[in-house]
């Protein structure tokens, strides 16, 4: 059974008719009292995906006015709750396309800023004499130049400007150089008189043997020396002769000397012989014949 409430108000005191009043005093009707319960709903703005707002409920609570005695009851009553219906309004995400960035490798310095690579102002190491002569070498040029004592103070060449040769290194240690003044006329073998033979000989030297590589202390480098085990002149048959050496052309041309004065026709000079490194023949096909080339002779200055 509801519970009743009553509300107590006080009667109204009758007044007094006023003499000469045309209109009388009509009774004050009974005024209903209604209380409302309504919460209070205030206004936001809608965002674009925001989270669903819970559904809001209204209680209304109306008691019919009663009147016992003067006195109003109010009686409760249950109501139904009541939901507004709130369109949903639904928004796709938009599709975003997520690339990471590449990242940017600097090779220049891939240290990490640990430590710094200063260029190196100490050349390298050079190469060993011995690795740097193996193979052949055609020779370029044969100069002897004069000393304070020569009487001739210019160069000149002991076997001619056309000379040729070759000079050959063996990795093992053995060495063998030859040079020809071309221009002889030709002959056979058992056919050519002494002259002929006289000729010969004064136009060609040839010498082999070992070779010996050895460092002389600071300042002095390596130190080249060749043996005489086989010459064509027997007064110099078992010599050991040192060669001064250096490199042109990036390792490219040999340059060969004496290292005291050589004497070259009754003349204490210098020799210089300028060797150029021969192609790799490994898989050359043979040349055609090479025509002959006349000169004068050896006396040729």
């Amino acid at each position: 059974m509801p519970s009743t409430q009553y509300l107590q108000v006080p009667k109204p005191l009758p007044r007094r008719a006023r003499s000469g009043s045309r209109s009388k005093s009509r009774p004050r009707e009974a005024v209903s009292v209604e209380e409302v319960v309504v919460p209070a709903l205030k206004a936001q703005q809608w965002r674009l995906q925001s989270p669903p707002i819970p559904a809001v409920e209204f209680h209304i609570k109306t008691p019919p006015p009663s009147r016992q005695d003067g006195y109003f009851s109010l009686t409760e009553h249950k109501t139904t709750p009541y939901t507004p219906s709130i369109p949903r309004i639904h928004h796709p995400a938009p599709e975003v396309e997520v690339t990471s960035p590449t990242p940017s490798i600097n090779f220049a310095d891939l240290n990490g800023e640990m430590y710094t690579l200063e260029t190196c102002s100490t050349p390298p190491p050079p190469e060993p004499l011995r690795q740097k002569i193996i193979g052949a070498w055609k020779l370029e040029s044969y100069v002897a130049y004069p000393t304070p004592e020569s009487p001739i103070q210019r160069p000149t060449y002991p076997m001619t400007k056309n000379v040729t040769g070759f000079i050959m290194y063996t990795p093992d240690g053995y060495m063998s150089a030859q040079m020809l003044i071309p221009g002889q006329q030709s002959f056979k073998r058992g056919e050519g008189e002494e002259p002929q033979w006289a000729e010969a000989g004064k136009r060609f030297f040839a010498y082999c043997g070992p070779y010996y590589i050895s460092d002389e202390g600071t300042g002095r480098g390596e130190t080249l020396r060749h043996t005489f085990q086989v010459c064509n002149l027997p007064g110099w048959i078992g010599d050991v002769q040192v060669r001064t050496h250096h490199f042109e052309e990036d390792g490219e041309v040999l340059v060969l000397g004496s290292e005291e004065p050589t004497e070259i026709k009754g003349d204490k000079r210098v020799p210089v012989l300028k060797w150029r490194r021969a192609r790799d023949n490994t898989n050359a096909a043979p040349p055609a014949p090479m025509p002959q080339i006349k000169i004068s002779g050896p006396g040729e200055p």
